[in-house]
């Protein structure tokens, strides 16, 4: 009677467990969709140019939504457009883990228009993470970008080639 009701009992435990399991992930990617879909609008130029973001519960492939409910091909997106979305689910992620890691962005303008990267600079940079790392070009954060981070920096370093060592080397400092 004992190992029946013991029996009995684990099939009660795994039928809950695996409806648990449904409804906190289905919880969790809706608020995660949420993040995504407000970070890609804010950052976009085009604003609510995206409606709603989908992300299927078992392949966890992401949609996009236009306002009349019609799917956007990510791959019809523009590249500066994908690089936004990009970091839009970085963001929406960072936002929805509530915790604290530095983020190290390679190349963060390479693909963007002046508006897009003003969004970034604006609105991403001062609030990716507590600690953010960018590894710009000379020609991404220039004199005018650079005046809207500057409240946010604690160092700058410029890395140049140095023929004479055959490397690399670093000074504090920035590009002018």
């Amino acid at each position: 009677l004992d190992k029946k009701r013991f029996v009995d009992y684990s099939v009660k435990v795994k039928n809950v467990l695996s409806s648990f399991y449904v409804k906190a992930l289905d919880y969790h990617i809706k608020k995660l969709e949420k993040l995504i879909l407000e970070s890609f609008n804010n950052l976009h130029r085009k604003k609510n140019y995206v409606k709603s973001i989908k992300i299927n519960t078992s392949s966890f492939e992401l949609q996009i939504f236009e306002k009349k409910n019609i799917e956007i091909d990510t791959d019809k997106l523009s590249a500066g457009e994908r690089q936004l979305l990009a970091v839009a689910i970085l963001w929406g992620l960072a936002k929805a883990s509530n915790s604290v890691a530095p983020t190290i962005i390679d190349t963060p303008l390479g693909r963007l228009d002046s508006e897009h990267r003003l969004n970034l600079v604006e609105q991403y940079f001062p609030t990716a993470s507590k600690q953010v790392i960018l590894l710009s070009t000379d020609e991404e954060i220039n004199k005018k970008y650079h005046k809207y981070i500057k409240p946010y920096l604690t160092r700058s370093y410029k890395v140049e080639y140095d023929q004479s060592i055959n490397g690399s080397k670093s000074q504090e400092g920035y590009f002018f």
